[in-house]
């Protein structure tokens, strides 16, 4: 259970715990199953920056009172409870309210048995559960979930509908092999803007340790990489490295946006492949959502959120186009419904689109006297996805437009995500801008209102879509955000916003979005990543 760098003073029903990380107290959270029972946990962490506004809660049953409270650089927590429980629950409360939890898809319960190793610590946040040897277990009820357990013999005639065994970077889900080497909380591209990230370094391996070098940077990793290597990286774009690093350290780099070449791959052109701004980020964002889709706790469990695409529309003009971009996207559980604002359809005109879509689609006739915003609602209420998405009749949308909400809102924890609007098509001047105006990857309360996702229970907490005629988009992330909810803008890649000549709800004119731009093109830009290319 021994923790490098954390140090616990236990009395009686009390731990005093001391770490320098967050992650350090994850690892301590799953290693100490069924070490002590507590009524009191006192945590001092010497680095904590959440972002800014957000207020954590530790949802633990039988809680009395807690403190959360900056120290320094870092947090205090004090927690009590009125009678006992594991320690492993009490780290978990702890976690909580020091960072967003991030949603690993493992259904209604996660319990944990005792003996794990750290490297099941990606799991700590999500912890509800702990099963003892003395755990009681009820006649009429399946005991466990999704159950965690060291080895495949450790828990064996106790109910539960998924085995997860944990030795080390490789989980067993249900007999099934899969690596699990990225924490999305702490590996993941945020803070990694859309310019900026030039720096190339070399990685090379000697004995038990990464070592990363560059004109700045000397860094020396002997494990999984800490959130203050990551903080370190953010400025870097390439890493080249004459040998092959491993499937750990690879994904890890990749999860949080760096490009790796190594062995043949590196060549002359390394140093300016960053030179191109757009193609710079292609190689990053599709590093990270390899990474972050294939090696993390989600990928493994294979329980991915359903989502909804809610399209909404009084354009009937516009339904071809917005049913082109409906059959590009790539999801695997993946919902329409495509609300019809006032609009009538043939059954003639619906199986051409529905054909067009190819996939099922469900249509909704709404009212045209309804509001913008109650319209949307209505749409939202006939979502059976876990997640609704907004998509505009008019914008372009890439494959995997679906697929990056659901990451970001895995590795940020925020109630709300969305795209930046870094890429804006410009009708009247037939011209594509790339502007990055809006910093991405970052905590913020602008998004792309058409890129706007939200889970179906944190949209019904807040009310659901305001009854508004405009800006219903706005409405909802104030609304979000008076709730006291995270609002986080990842990369605009794969979202291309459209501005028309006449008759647009926005009050900003075209010439603003020529300004601050560092990329044009004549017409709509071709390019596969926009689901554009010719």
């Amino acid at each position: 259970m021994g923790i490098p760098g954390v140090r616990i003073r236990a009395r009686a029903n009390q731990w005093r715990v001391e770490a320098a990380s967050i992650e350090q107290l994850q690892q301590l959270c799953v290693t100490s199953v069924g070490a002590a029972e507590l009524t009191n946990l006192e945590i001092r962490v010497a680095e904590w920056s959440p972002p800014k506004g957000w207020i954590g809660a530790p949802t633990s049953p039988g809680l009395v009172a807690y403190l959360v409270e900056p120290r320094g650089a870092g947090a205090q927590v004090i927690l009590n409870w009125r009678v006992p429980i594991d320690v492993a629950l009490a780290l978990a409360a702890a976690l909580r309210c020091l960072r967003p939890i991030s949603e690993f898809g493992v259904g209604s319960m996660l319990t944990l048995a005792p003996g794990l190793p750290a490297a099941a610590a990606a799991l700590a946040a999500g912890v509800c559960d702990v099963l003892l040897p003395n755990s009681p277990v009820h006649g009429h009820l399946r005991r466990c979930d999704t159950l965690v357990v060291p080895t495949p013999d450790a828990v064996s005639e106790v109910e539960r509908a998924v085995t997860v065994v944990v030795a080390g970077e490789t989980w067993v889900v249900d007999g099934a092999a899969h690596l699990v080497a990225v924490d999305p909380s702490l590996h993941n591209p945020i803070g990694r803007r859309s310019m900026g990230a030039t720096e190339v370094i070399t990685a090379s391996v000697a004995g038990e340790a990464l070592k990363l070098r560059g004109s700045t940077l000397n860094l020396e990793v002997a494990g999984d990489l800490r959130s203050s290597d990551v903080e370190a990286l953010r400025s870097v774009g390439v890493v080249t490295a004459e040998d092959d690093l491993g499937p750990r350290w690879t994904n890890q780099l990749h999860a949080c946006g760096l490009v790796l070449k190594s062995g043949s791959a590196i060549d002359d052109s390394t140093n300016t492949s960053l030179a191109d701004p757009l193609e710079a980020q292609v190689l990053s964002v599709k590093a990270r959502r390899d990474a972050l889709r294939g090696s993390t706790p989600a990928s493994a469990l294979g329980r991915w959120p359903s989502v909804s695409a809610v399209l909404l529309t009084n354009r009937e003009t516009y339904l071809t186009h917005a049913l082109q971009q409906i059959a590009k996207l790539d999801y695997p559980n993946l919902q329409v419904l495509v609300g019809l604002h006032g609009l009538e359809l043939t059954s003639a005109r619906i199986a051409e689109l529905m054909d067009l879509a190819g996939r099922e689609l469900e249509f909704i006739s709404i009212a045209g006297n309804l509001s913008f915003g109650a319209a949307m609602q209505v749409a939202s209420q006939r979502a059976d996805g876990e997640l609704i998405t907004k998509m505009d009749d008019d914008d372009y949308y890439g494959a995997n437009h679906i697929w990056d909400l659901v990451l970001a809102r895995m590795y940020s924890g925020a109630q709300v995500v969305g795209k930046a609007l870094d890429w804006i098509y410009l009708e009247g001047e037939d011209t594509t801008v790339f502007r990055p105006t809006y910093a991405a990857e970052k905590y913020s309360f602008f998004i792309a209102g058409g890129t706007i996702l939200i889970s179906r229970a944190d949209l019904d907490g807040v009310g659901g879509w305001r009854p508004v005629t405009k800006s219903i988009d706005r409405a909802l992330l104030e609304t979000v955000k008076q709730a006291g909810g995270l609002i986080y803008r990842t990369h605009g890649l794969g979202y291309i916003y459209v501005r028309h000549l006449a008759s647009h709800t926005a009050i900003v004119d075209d010439e603003h979005f020529l300004t601050k731009t560092q990329q044009t093109w004549a017409g709509l830009l071709k390019h596969e990543v926009f689901g554009t290319a010719e």
